[in-house]
């Protein structure tokens, strides 16, 4: 497994970014449990994560095995060797002054200051762009409740946290949601990111929440005799919509959850 880790500035960019504005992360809610066709009481989901929390969470998410490569490639429309090519940093792009100077900094591939015209030296106006298309009024949005696909990058890396988890929880009965809990955060997955879920067969059971940026990944975990059986599977990105919340599709003949 290859560490993608991230700086500490950017890692703070980016917890910045999710305390102030939520980007990226999901509305806080209650942990939602049944019990028969009623719902048990739901207990106070646990405030954000700490700075330290998240810092470790996104270095846990931006560890990403070699073996996903490929499927991110693919994702990307690039060659397995552009795209690992593109992780080595660059410097901004500076395009020459007026005299031959470098002139101010842009991001790579981006669009340089428009040039002044030669007649008037005012900046020519771009073409507005084209409105967007009318709403197709036969369209019916999907249930974001709704188990959804994972993409084949998320596939991977679901895998890898599948893997990851099984590991640490392997030849250890699980005593219950508590101690099932303390393991998860043990590992990284901070507690604001961890849903009770409804026993199975007396079990204790979890969802782990690893939507970031867009992501569809997140995990069930259910207590075994010998560890844990862990289930990657795909919840919308739509905000306020909680991983406790998505049905299942249902596997092999059972009923969805």
């Amino acid at each position: 497994m290859r560490s993608l880790s991230l700086p500490k500035p950017l890692l703070l960019a980016v917890l910045g970014c999710v305390l102030l504005s939520g980007c990226g992360t999901r509305n806080a809610t209650t942990d939602q449990a049944l019990a028969g066709s009623g719902a048990l009481p739901a207990s106070a989901q646990d405030a954000a994560p700490s700075e330290e929390e998240f810092l470790r969470f996104l270095e846990l998410m931006s560890t990403m095995p070699s073996s996903c490569d490929q499927e991110v490639a693919d994702e990307k429309g690039v060659s397995v060797e552009e795209f690992r090519a593109a992780r080595v940093p660059r410097e901004p792009e500076r395009p020459p002054g007026p005299l031959g100077v470098p002139g101010p900094e842009y991001a790579p591939g981006g669009t340089p200051p428009e040039p002044p015209r030669a007649d008037t030296g005012i900046p020519v106006p771009l073409p507005d762009a084209p409105a967007p298309p009318e709403p197709d009024p036969d369209f019916t949005a999907p249930d974001p409740k709704e188990e959804v696909a994972l993409s084949a990058a998320e596939e991977c890396f679901g895998a890898d946290h599948v893997r990851r988890v099984s590991e640490a929880f392997r030849n250890t009965k699980t005593a219950g949601y508590q101690a099932m809990r303390k393991k998860l955060t043990d590992l990284g997955y901070p507690a604001a990111y961890i849903h009770r879920m409804p026993d199975h067969a007396g079990a204790p059971r979890a969802r782990v929440d690893l939507r970031l940026m867009g992501s569809r990944l997140a995990l069930e975990v259910t207590g075994t005799s010998g560890g844990v059986s862990v289930e990657a599977f795909g919840a919308t990105e739509e905000e306020g919509v909680s991983v406790a919340d998505v049905r299942r599709k249902p596997k092999r003949g059972a009923a969805a959850s």
